[in-house]
Protein backbone atom coordinates (compact mmCIF):
# COMPACT_ATOMS: atom_id res chain seq x y z
CA UNK A 1 0.00 0.00 0.00
CA UNK A 2 2.54 2.20 0.80
CA UNK A 3 4.72 2.20 -2.37
CA UNK A 4 1.20 3.41 -4.18
CA UNK A 5 1.54 6.69 -2.07
CA UNK A 6 3.65 8.03 -4.41
CA UNK A 7 0.93 8.01 -7.09
CA UNK A 8 -0.54 11.57 -6.60
CA UNK A 9 2.70 12.67 -6.50
CA UNK A 10 3.62 11.45 -9.78
CA UNK A 11 0.92 12.54 -11.37
CA UNK A 12 1.64 16.09 -10.17
CA UNK A 13 4.74 15.89 -11.45
CA UNK A 14 3.85 14.95 -14.88
CA UNK A 15 0.95 16.91 -15.39
CA UNK A 16 2.56 20.30 -14.21
CA UNK A 17 5.22 20.38 -17.34
CA UNK A 18 2.10 20.36 -19.77
CA UNK A 19 0.66 23.53 -21.55
CA UNK A 20 -3.16 23.07 -22.07
CA UNK A 21 -5.71 22.58 -19.85
CA UNK A 22 -4.89 19.87 -17.52
CA UNK A 23 -6.29 19.10 -14.04
CA UNK A 24 -5.69 15.90 -11.28
CA UNK A 25 -7.73 15.24 -9.17
CA UNK A 26 -7.72 12.98 -5.71
CA UNK A 27 -11.24 11.10 -4.06
CA UNK A 28 -11.72 12.72 -0.89
CA UNK A 29 -13.92 9.61 0.20
CA UNK A 30 -10.99 6.81 -0.55
CA UNK A 31 -9.41 8.60 1.87
CA UNK A 32 -12.15 7.66 4.69
CA UNK A 33 -11.45 4.19 3.67
CA UNK A 34 -7.60 4.03 3.78
CA UNK A 35 -7.05 4.26 -0.05
CA UNK A 36 -5.52 6.67 -2.62
CA UNK A 37 -7.89 7.72 -5.71
CA UNK A 38 -6.38 10.01 -7.89
CA UNK A 39 -6.62 11.19 -11.78
CA UNK A 40 -5.73 13.53 -13.71
CA UNK A 41 -7.98 14.82 -17.02
CA UNK A 42 -6.51 16.22 -20.49
CA UNK A 43 -8.76 18.70 -22.25
CA UNK A 44 -8.29 18.00 -26.39
CA UNK A 45 -10.62 21.48 -26.50
CA UNK A 46 -13.29 23.22 -24.08
CA UNK A 47 -15.89 20.39 -24.92
CA UNK A 48 -14.02 17.57 -24.75
CA UNK A 49 -11.49 15.51 -22.71
CA UNK A 50 -9.98 12.11 -21.65
CA UNK A 51 -9.14 11.06 -18.13
CA UNK A 52 -6.87 8.57 -16.54
CA UNK A 53 -7.72 7.56 -12.92
CA UNK A 54 -6.82 4.93 -10.73
CA UNK A 55 -8.21 3.54 -7.07
CA UNK A 56 -5.96 1.81 -4.71
CA UNK A 57 -7.35 0.37 -1.56
CA UNK A 58 -6.47 -2.57 0.79
CA UNK A 59 -6.48 -6.19 -1.27
CA UNK A 60 -7.52 -4.26 -4.59
CA UNK A 61 -7.36 -1.34 -7.43
CA UNK A 62 -9.24 -0.48 -10.13
CA UNK A 63 -8.20 1.83 -13.33
CA UNK A 64 -9.85 3.49 -16.13
CA UNK A 65 -9.46 5.53 -18.84
CA UNK A 66 -12.53 8.17 -19.81
CA UNK A 67 -13.44 10.27 -22.78
CA UNK A 68 -16.15 13.12 -21.73
CA UNK A 69 -17.89 15.64 -23.18
CA UNK A 70 -19.04 18.76 -22.00
CA UNK A 71 -22.47 20.28 -22.86
CA UNK A 72 -22.39 24.03 -22.94
CA UNK A 73 -18.98 24.39 -20.75
CA UNK A 74 -18.34 28.08 -19.14
CA UNK A 75 -14.85 27.94 -18.23
CA UNK A 76 -13.99 24.62 -20.64
CA UNK A 77 -14.47 21.12 -19.30
CA UNK A 78 -17.31 22.14 -16.66
CA UNK A 79 -20.48 21.88 -15.90
CA UNK A 80 -22.55 18.50 -17.50
CA UNK A 81 -20.87 15.98 -19.24
CA UNK A 82 -21.45 12.41 -20.29
CA UNK A 83 -18.92 9.77 -21.51
CA UNK A 84 -17.87 6.24 -22.18
CA UNK A 85 -14.99 4.54 -19.95
CA UNK A 86 -12.78 1.31 -20.44
CA UNK A 87 -11.27 0.09 -17.29
CA UNK A 88 -11.48 -2.63 -14.74
CA UNK A 89 -11.18 -3.86 -10.89
CA UNK A 90 -8.82 -6.40 -10.15
CA UNK A 91 -10.98 -8.39 -7.93
CA UNK A 92 -13.63 -8.56 -10.61
CA UNK A 93 -14.89 -10.11 -14.26
CA UNK A 94 -11.63 -8.01 -16.09
CA UNK A 95 -11.87 -4.78 -17.85
CA UNK A 96 -14.72 -3.61 -19.37
CA UNK A 97 -17.00 -0.82 -20.74
CA UNK A 98 -19.52 1.78 -19.66
CA UNK A 99 -21.32 4.86 -19.41
CA UNK A 100 -20.88 7.62 -17.17
CA UNK A 101 -22.75 11.00 -16.51
CA UNK A 102 -21.71 13.88 -13.87
CA UNK A 103 -20.66 17.06 -13.49
CA UNK A 104 -18.24 19.37 -12.48
CA UNK A 105 -17.59 22.54 -11.15
CA UNK A 106 -15.12 25.34 -11.30
CA UNK A 107 -13.49 28.41 -9.07
CA UNK A 108 -13.86 31.62 -10.53
CA UNK A 109 -10.31 32.04 -10.62
CA UNK A 110 -10.38 28.69 -12.89
CA UNK A 111 -8.18 26.43 -10.39
CA UNK A 112 -9.85 24.46 -8.15
CA UNK A 113 -12.93 21.98 -8.81
CA UNK A 114 -15.45 19.69 -7.29
CA UNK A 115 -16.54 16.84 -9.79
CA UNK A 116 -19.41 14.11 -9.20
CA UNK A 117 -19.90 11.22 -11.83
CA UNK A 118 -22.19 8.14 -11.71
CA UNK A 119 -22.07 5.23 -14.61
CA UNK A 120 -22.49 1.87 -15.06
CA UNK A 121 -20.85 -0.92 -17.57
CA UNK A 122 -20.67 -4.68 -18.63
CA UNK A 123 -17.13 -6.24 -18.23
CA UNK A 124 -16.17 -8.59 -20.83
CA UNK A 125 -17.15 -11.40 -18.86
CA UNK A 126 -20.18 -10.06 -18.57
CA UNK A 127 -20.24 -8.83 -14.82
CA UNK A 128 -21.50 -5.55 -14.19
CA UNK A 129 -18.84 -2.67 -13.66
CA UNK A 130 -19.86 0.08 -11.76
CA UNK A 131 -18.25 3.88 -11.74
CA UNK A 132 -18.93 6.49 -8.86
CA UNK A 133 -16.77 9.32 -8.23
CA UNK A 134 -15.85 12.28 -5.97
CA UNK A 135 -13.43 14.48 -6.77
CA UNK A 136 -11.59 17.66 -5.81
CA UNK A 137 -9.02 18.77 -7.87
CA UNK A 138 -6.61 21.61 -9.40
CA UNK A 139 -6.24 23.04 -13.15
CA UNK A 140 -3.47 23.66 -15.02
CA UNK A 141 -2.75 25.77 -17.91
CA UNK A 142 -5.51 26.98 -19.88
Amino acid sequence: MKKYLLLPFLLLVLSSGLKAQTEIKLNPVALLFLGIGAGVEYGFNPEFGVELNTLIVEGGAAVWAAGKYYFNPRQGLDRFYVGAYLGGVTDSDGPGLGFLLGTKTVSRNNKLLFEVGIGAGRSFSGGFLPYGRISLGYRFGQ
